[in-house]
């Protein structure tokens, strides 16, 4: 777990072959290190929340879909918000970069592991840069032109 591996997480999100990549590169690299899961402190962002609904609705073509057990995480030190919840009987599996305001989102069979769909997301926060906690409070993406 070094910044060359954050390094690396961060140009795989940012110009992926495959968005799976990034997904199984966080879970290998970051997913099973005990020092890693120690840095990250529980924490709950509304924006990633619907991010995950919003994505939901559109993979199961739905007008509405209930989040199971949200779990959202924040390594403050990598500046990276990552976490999982359960829709429709798949697993959501997301890591989420603050320095470069992306993330993926990863839709999984429960019973297989198996990827089936990968999204990558952005945000553009609002509140002050140097402010984690501040960064993706609502309102969300406010534009004042």
């Amino acid at each position: 777990m070094t910044q060359a591996k954050l390094a690396t997480l961060e140009e795989i999100i940012l110009h992926p072959d495959s968005w799976d990549d990034a997904t199984n590169y966080f879970l290998d690299h970051f997913g099973t290190e005990p020092a890693f899961m120690e840095m990250s402190r529980k924490t709950s962002l509304p924006i990633i929340i619907k991010m995950m609904g919003e994505l939901a609705k559109h993979l199961f073509q739905k007008e509405a879909v209930a989040l199971v057990n949200p779990v959202m995480f924040k390594v403050k030190p990598f500046h990276m918000i990552h976490g999982t919840c359960v829709v429709e009987g798949r697993l959501i599996t997301f890591v989420y970069l603050t320095t470069v305001h992306k993330g993926v989102f990863s839709v999984s069979n429960l019973a297989t592991s198996k990827i089936e769909h990968s999204s990558r997301v952005s945000a553009l926060p609002v509140g002050s840069m140097d402010d984690d906690d501040e960064m993706y409070q609502e309102p969300w993406n406010a534009n004042p032109n």
